[in-house]
């Protein structure tokens, strides 16, 4: 787009997660974009708008993103990294209120979830919002009574919030996987790589038997497998299917080609750097 710095898409607003994602991907010479929703994120890549976009894929904790999967498999954009974020959630509310005054917490769903326990046992309503740092302007800005955020230190920093209490997560192992769409590339780190593909079987018994079978017959590892809806018949549905290797590997090429045959379409939507 004229200048060496990528421009990398992300959804929420600065001090959300995906911010942070995108500056660990790209680094901080990166030009990032905000975007409201998932949606105008794979619309700005399609369009050739910005290099890249960096997405949410799952959670450790609450699973994967459903309608940031229902995307990937309508958009089918090239991927061309993951990572792999520990996040650290911090209850942040205006100066001066301290947690013995607060009823709600307004969050991402997925943030929410992570904080579930926590929530509960200190009697907060848990209060859905389009993205965390969406949560913390608004509690910053609106001040509502009782009213606190879930976001990250980042967050509190940016909209003067106070952190009345951090690392909230109910589980320490808490992290996201993020990853990078779109033709701009992140520096590669670490050796090992992963395929991801998305593919539709026919209707019948053992036809999703014979794509595995042609991954285990060769020793690859089939790392994740998700269906979602097909989106054009009742009862019909799409794979995600996540291989351990590079598509040019000799074993992952061949159960590639085989799989093809039990397969009425499969789509490689990248190989690339498995994060550690």
């Amino acid at each position: 787009m004229g200048d060496d710095a990528p421009r990398i898409a992300f959804q929420g607003e600065r001090g959300a997660y995906g911010d942070e994602a995108a500056r660990a991907f790209f680094g901080a010479s990166a030009v990032l974009i905000p975007c409201p929703t998932f949606r105008a994120v794979f619309e700005a890549v399609a369009e050739g708008r910005v290099d890249g976009g960096v997405v949410p894929m799952e959670s450790a904790l609450a699973g994967p993103v459903a309608e940031v999967v229902d995307l990937l498999l309508e958009f089918t954009p090239r991927l061309s990294g993951e990572l792999r974020l520990r996040v650290r959630h911090c209850l942040l509310a205006p100066p001066g209120r301290p947690l013995e005054g607060l009823t709600r917490a307004l969050s991402h769903p997925q943030a929410l979830a992570q904080c579930a326990g926590w929530l509960r046992r200190h009697h907060l309503q848990p209060v859905p919002e389009v993205n965390t740092a969406v949560a913390a302007r608004r509690v910053s800005e609106e001040a509502p009574a009782g009213t606190a955020a879930i976001a990250s230190r980042a967050a509190a920093e940016l909209y003067g919030l106070t952190i009345v209490a951090e690392g909230i997560e109910d589980s320490p192992d808490n992290a996201t996987r993020f990853l990078a769409v779109g033709p701009a590339l992140p520096p590669r780190t670490g050796t090992r790589r992963k395929t991801s593909l998305v593919l539709t079987v026919n209707d019948g018994p053992g036809a999703l038997a014979g794509v595995l079978g042609a991954f285990a017959a060769r020793g690859v590892n089939v790392a994740r497998l998700e269906s979602r809806p097909g989106g054009v018949r009742a009862w019909d549905y799409r794979w995600c299917l996540d291989v351990d290797g590079a598509q040019d590997v000799p074993e992952v090429r061949a159960a590639l080609d085989e799989a093809r045959s039990a397969c009425t379409s499969l789509q490689v939507l990248g190989s690339y750097a498995i994060s550690d």
